[in-house]
């Protein structure tokens, strides 16, 4: 290691003889610096598009929503003085309702009458089941 005398009284430092850093070595501690700053800058930028998609789409719907006020009549056009459905709209909701009850009830289903040695379940036939009327049938199950 080589010495300087930086002072009078006779003192020497080492003077370092390392390698120059490359570009990579330079600029690696930065790049975690630098890839949050770019992460920050790309969500800010999303953000403010977002904003000013969402402000587009209120504008658009204020702009459809006061054509269809113009162009359609308000709700109070299909009720009576007291709050209730006019007797046209009744009559075609009441069946409406009614279908669509009809269909998401629940199904009732019967009991077979299967003795206790079968536990399979309706749609099976099972072989003794088969085998008691005269059938050979294999089970499906």
């Amino acid at each position: 290691m080589d010495t300087a005398s930086s002072d009078s009284v006779g003192k020497s430092k080492p003077v370092c003889q390392c390698a120059p850093k490359s570009a990579v070595q330079r600029w690696l501690p930065g790049f975690p610096i630098a890839l949050c700053l770019l992460m920050s800058l790309s969500s800010i930028t999303v953000c403010l598009l977002m904003s000013f998609k969402t402000f587009q789409l209120e504008n658009r719907l204020q702009m459809e929503m006061d054509k269809a006020s113009i162009s359609h009549p308000p709700h109070r056009a299909f009720l009576n003085e007291d709050g209730t459905l006019i007797p046209e709209l009744s009559t075609s909701i009441g069946k409406l309702v009614e279908e669509k009850v009809v269909v998401l009830m629940p199904k009732v289903r019967t009991a077979r009458d299967v003795g206790p040695e079968c536990s399979c379940p309706p749609e099976c036939m099972c072989v003794s089941f088969s085998m008691r009327r005269g059938i050979m049938a294999p089970n499906p199950v």
